[in-house]
């Protein structure tokens, strides 16, 4: 009787970790996307962008010296923490404003930007590459 208690209770302790290890489990939306051009607010002047997502890091490479932006030959550089939420990943932006990315077709992004819970915008990120690329040179911040 002591065994199958045993059992029992290691089987229960293996099915909760894994339950667990779903939850936390990052939706696999890695790789390096760019933005289209039909998602750029740049009045139809190419505005370079891209994205890495690598499991809940995510990094925003914007081309400063593009058309839309006219400056330096340089990436401005942002990285930041998500969260899985549902079947893509979220993150807020101050109280009121959520930012939640998912696949867009079979590998494109699809970003939505939420105000008060109503979708106010989206954007469409082009699959560019399978690696989580960089790009250089880092504008000085200056």
């Amino acid at each position: 009787m002591k065994k199958i208690l045993s059992i029992s209770i290691l089987l229960f302790l293996f099915a909760c970790e894994d339950d667990k290890a779903d939850e936390t489990a990052a939706v696999n939306l890695d790789g390096t996307y760019k933005l289209s051009l039909e998602s750029s607010e740049c009045e139809g002047k190419l505005d370079v962008q891209y994205v890495t997502i690598n499991g809940l890091k995510v990094s925003n490479w914007d081309y400063d010296g593009d058309d839309c932006d006219q400056g330096d030959d340089c990436y401005d550089a942002e990285s930041f923490s998500v969260k899985k939420d549902g079947d893509g990943l979220s993150f807020s932006e101050g109280p009121d404003v959520k930012v939640a990315m998912t696949r867009n077709g079979t590998n494109g992004l699809k970003v939505s930007f939420s105000m008060g819970g109503s979708v106010v915008s989206s954007e469409i990120w082009d699959y560019e590459s399978s690696e989580i690329k960089t790009y250089s040179p880092i504008c000085s911040g200056d």
